[in-house]
């Protein structure tokens, strides 16, 4: 899936599916953010290029993906019921490198609650 408007509808569906199976199948938003927060790369492949680089190896990281709302509602939701740092960090870099400035507003106070109610840093900037 190299057209990040794909990406964007497979990660849209993934989310709103979630949330009607959720009732049948418990926890199945689980799905979207292991695959966004797991790379498809090991871990001496994503040293060789960038060792820097919190996305790399992530599918969801093409140029131009916009994921929206509604699925960084459902990761950043997940991340505050499994805190951990550099999750929040990954999807916190998706945001700032695909979204940039445009990013929509209820995005940034989801991620500022977030961070404040697990008391992680949050720098946006």
């Amino acid at each position: 899936m190299d057209d990040p408007a794909e990406v964007q509808k497979l990660a849209l569906a993934m989310t709103m599916s979630a949330y009607e199976l959720n009732d049948t199948i418990p926890n199945i938003e689980l799905v979207l953010y292991k695959m966004f927060v797991s790379p498809i790369t090991t871990l001496d492949q994503r040293k060789a290029h960038d060792k820097d680089n919190l996305l790399a190896g992530n599918i969801f990281d093409k140029p131009g993906t916009k994921l929206g709302l509604d699925v960084y509602r459902s990761l950043l939701e997940t991340v505050a019921l499994q805190p951990k740092k550099k999750h929040l960090k990954k999807i916190i870099a998706h945001v700032i490198k695909h979204e940039g400035t445009q990013c929509e507003e209820g995005i940034l106070d989801l991620i500022v609650t977030i961070g404040i109610q697990q008391k992680l840093p949050v720098l946006l900037g």
